[in-house]
């Protein structure tokens, strides 16, 4: 088998934001790496994960093996498996596998079992020319050291040309507990109306922060989706004022290169115990509910008619709670059925979002 340079295997990689070089590898990151120390350590963490991040190639090789370094973190609450890569040939899911090898993570106890180094082999491929998309797992971060395919085989990058829908948000778009790579909502909704997209959902840290802001109006979106509220929840985080501000800042900041981007404002899904009760005098979510739909509807009076609001309950309501094995986090059913939602609510018909070949304002 014939194994790719670094400088082959960069090209490759979507669903980014920057890449960080090691002697030896490659690790696609969701934050800039030069401005890594601006995050607290937990931020680093999740921003580190590859949530939506995908090796994108055109090939005639019937293998793809890929190994480096894989740190996963630990199994969730339900019987459910993580860290699953998922290999797509010409659009289409054609298997689902677990590397060999890898750490696990522990974050609460902060330590590593096992040894990171995996490996990664895909064989039995279509014969003749195709596309492979090999999508990182989310709930881990993965160094890249080699990339191997059969001798003798193309191998070529082929960029992405469908519109692209941006997401941001907390744990809740992150999707660590989806069993698949692919599995989340955010590669559901945008799988069935045929767009690409990039996953910047941060478990525990969308604090609707100046920062996260400021990576989303420097990204090419066509479409721009903000999943708010849920992780200034616990602690009381903001008040009403500053959560106001907050928010209203945020969209400010994208607004400055994104002038005419379709933005979705998305408001929390249901969490039991939540709803109702706020903590050390902050926002419970049906407040935040309110807020939200406020700051949209301030900001189409202004003059923005290219941002909307969804109730977050449309997405995942009451009557879905079964689904939420820690009363928190969906499982794979449930981040399926967001998906499947919010692509009926914003992806298709008349008034969907994003139709094809709108060009995208940011760099």
């Amino acid at each position: 088998m014939r194994t790719l340079s670094l400088d082959e295997i960069a090209p490759l990689l979507d669903g980014h934001v920057d890449i960080r070089r090691r002697p030896g590898s490659l690790q696609p990151l969701r934050l800039p790496v030069a401005e890594l120390g601006f995050y607290d350590a937990f931020n680093r963490w999740v921003g580190s994960c590859a949530a939506g991040c995908r090796i994108r190639l055109t090939t005639t090789s019937r293998t793809l093996a890929l190994s480096g370094a894989q740190r996963l973190m630990a199994e969730p609450v339900s019987d459910e498996r993580r860290g699953a890569y998922d290999l797509f040939v010409d659009g289409a899911l054609h298997a689902r596998a677990w590397a060999e090898g890898g750490a696990t993570i522990d974050l609460e106890a902060g330590r590593f079992v096992g040894d990171e180094a995996f490996y990664l082999p895909f064989e039995g491929l279509p014969a003749g020319s195709k596309t492979l998309e090999l999508w990182l797992p989310q709930a881990a971060t993965v160094s890249i050291s080699a990339l191997a395919v059969d001798d003798g085989a193309e191998v070529s990058a082929v960029p992405d040309p469908r519109p692209r829908i941006l997401f941001h948000g907390s744990s809740i778009s992150h999707c660590l507990e989806a069993e698949g790579a692919s599995a989340g909502w955010p590669a559901v909704a945008a799988g069935l109306a045929g767009l690409s997209h990039q996953n910047l959902g941060w478990a525990g840290s969308c604090l609707l922060s100046g920062q996260a802001a400021r990576i989303i109006r420097d990204a090419r979106a066509d479409a721009i989706v903000l999943k708010l509220g849920i992780n200034v929840h616990p602690e009381g985080q903001l008040k009403e004022r500053t959560f106001l501000d907050s928010a209203h800042a945020m969209i400010s900041i994208i607004r400055e290169k994104h002038v005419r981007t379709p933005i979705v404002i998305v408001s929390p899904i249901f969490s039991p115990g939540r709803e109702t009760k706020a903590l050390s005098d902050g926002l419970p979510l049906t407040r935040m509910r309110e807020l939200l739909a406020q700051v949209v509807a301030a900001r189409r009076a202004a003059g923005d008619p290219a941002i909307r609001y969804l109730d977050g309950l449309s997405l995942f309501g009451e009557a879905d709670a079964r689904l939420l094995p820690d009363d928190l986090h969906p499982n794979t059913e449930g981040y399926r059925l967001m998906g499947q939602r919010f692509h009926a609510l914003a992806l298709s018909g008349p008034d969907a979002v994003l139709g094809g070949g709108q060009a995208a304002d940011g760099s």
